[in-house]
């Protein structure tokens, strides 16, 4: 992506980078940008690598025919990018074989907006946003079920909430689609079982009933570009030209099957047809598209340690541009392990650097806070390729931290065949002065080891090489889980039939729990207290 953004009713230009001027600040914004998209357009550059189908793909395909899908919702306020992503979410998970339920596109709105602190996304909630805010959202928090905080409710009702909700899976891989490679997208959504596409929408381009949709307008202005988000399900090589408005037909026959945000009365049920020569759908400056490629549980014992809640807003190519004969870098995060929450299951990075190759450690700090930068004292978690360009997780097989401050080392190494040395971080953003994105980047969060004989603090090479004193952090994550045990409700240490007994009573409203207790008695991790918690509670206290 470039740091070119444009937000509300922005649009920008990019700005060329530099080693003495960070590419956060955007030159000039045109006035007359479109003020009615909820997916802003902006002059990102495009990302995405190309998936290589396992067999012959199908002329034709719906995860919607395959009870794939959750029921079409009709969203609130701009947030087609909410809806859009947690029904691919959903759809990733029924075809894993969980059971059906709606996530929550309000809460990740919500969260999407400028803290209490006014750092964050600087929007509000009833503003247009980013595919990025909730990639950000989908990989640091999590997702709620709708069950647990409903799309009906408010702001005021997330504020009183944020504090007390636990989410229930979050994703830690994305895959981001070359997307004029229609194979890709087709492998990704028959792999994944969809993916989240943006295009322009007017109503001049749609047929009758709004069931098939073309723009073959050229030259829309970026200012001018109305975008929307929906969820790509399937796709038909037959679907006839003949079905789009008499206006505007595209060329041949083929389109995508999309799932709308819009309510069941749009389109065919809320779904509808967009063809596969559609100008502006999958256009690289309404961000990336996507597929939702792995997911994890956040159960009682679950916590994601990390130093940024907000996902990459930029990858950090800067070395590779200083340095283009570097082949290999190091990025570090330094993570706190010491709440008990230690045993690394998986380190998430984002990066764009298909093809390279990545080497994971735990790195201790020196008497002075700063990663070792004796190998030797480094331990390898974790090594492979990047596959594709988005979200990489990488499995770590047994190792439980100190339970201390240490570091998670990703080792980015670009191979003959291509790559690079790139990895995201969470970069703040401004336009015309005003702010659209601010970090909560501090010292001692993320280094780098290899740009100079010490460990440099990334904070140092922004203000240093970049004039830049907010500079940002890596998006390097550990998922990690805990030495306690679900069910343990009374939270002595032990898993027993007392227990069940505390959370039967709970559910007779005969005691209260905290937070903390409501959180070890959700048993399958649904974000809700019910009988069944305790079914499977007794099954295994017979079976353990």
């Amino acid at each position: 992506m470039r740091k070119a953004i444009a937000f509300f009713t922005l649009s920008a230009m990019m700005l060329s980078l530099c080693a003495t001027a960070s590419a956060a600040e955007i030159d000039s914004i045109p006035s007359g940008a479109y003020t009615e998209a909820a997916i802003v357009a902006a002059d990102y550059e495009e990302v995405g690598g190309t998936l290589e189908p396992t067999g012959a793909l199908p002329s034709s395909y719906s995860s919607a025919a395959l009870n794939l899908t959750t029921p079409v919702r009709n969203q609130r306020f701009n947030t087609c990018w909410a809806y859009s992503s947690t029904a691919a979410m959903e759809t990733r998970l029924l075809k894993d074989g969980l059971s059906s339920r709606h996530l929550s596109p309000m809460h990740m709105n919500y969260w999407g907006c400028v803290t209490d602190q006014g750092t964050g996304w600087q929007r509000t909630y009833s503003a247009a946003g980013y595919p990025y805010i909730a990639l950000g959202y989908m990989t640091s928090y999590g997702v709620n079920t709708d069950s647990v905080f409903d799309q009906n409710k408010d702001f005021s009702d997330y504020q009183a909430q944020k504090d007390s909700l636990y989410p229930y899976k979050s994703v830690d891989s994305v895959v981001y689609l070359d997307t004029s490679d229609r194979d890709t997208v087709k492998t990704a959504i028959y792999t994944y079982g969809a993916a989240v596409g943006n295009f322009h929408y007017s109503g001049t381009y749609a047929s009758s009933g709004t069931v098939a949709y073309y723009c073959d307008q050229e030259g829309i202005a970026t200012a001018q570009l109305n975008g929307h988000a929906v969820e790509i399900v399937g796709w038909d090589d037959s679907y006839s030209r003949e079905n789009f408005n008499s206006d505007h037909r595209p060329a041949a026959n083929g389109a995508w099957l999309c799932k709308n945000s819009w309510g069941t009365g749009s389109g065919e049920n809320g779904y509808f047809w967009i063809s596969y020569e559609d100008i502006y759908l999958f256009d690289s400056r309404f961000g990336p598209s996507y597929s939702i490629s792995g997911c994890t549980d956040m159960t009682a014992i679950t916590k994601i340690q990390q130093n940024e809640i907000y996902g990459a807003t930029y990858q950090f190519d800067y070395v590779g541009k200083l340095r283009p004969n570097q082949n290999k870098m190091t990025y570090v995060n330094v993570l706190d392990f010491s709440d008990g929450y230690h045993n690394i299951d998986k380190v998430v990075f984002e990066s764009t650097a298909q093809g390279s190759a990545y080497t994971v450690y735990y790195i201790p700090l020196s008497g002075s806070g700063v990663p070792v930068t004796d190998t030797d004292r480094w331990m390898l978690l974790a090594q492979g390729t990047i596959d594709h360009e988005g979200y990489v997780s990488a499995k770590v097989y047994g190792f439980d931290a100190p339970k201390e401050k240490g570091a998670i080392g990703v080792q980015i190494e670009k191979k003959s065949s291509g790559g690079g040395i790139s990895i995201g971080v969470d970069e703040w953003l401004r336009a015309n002065s005003s702010y659209l994105f601010k970090p909560d980047s501090q010292r001692g969060q993320s280094y780098l080891i290899g740009y100079t004989t010490n460990p440099m603090d990334l904070m140092d090479f922004y203000k240093n090489k970049m004039s830049d004193e907010i500079g940002g952090t890596f998006v390097i994550k550990a998922v990690c889980h805990s030495d306690d045990i679900v069910g343990d409700v009374d939270r002595d240490g032990d898993f027993a039939i007392i227990d069940v007994t505390y959370s039967q009573r709970y559910q007779a409203l005969m005691i209260d729990l905290s937070d903390e207790q409501k959180r070890f008695a959700d048993y399958n991790n649904d974000g809700e207290i019910e009988m069944i918690d305790c079914t499977l509670m007794q099954r295994d206290l017979i079976y353990q």
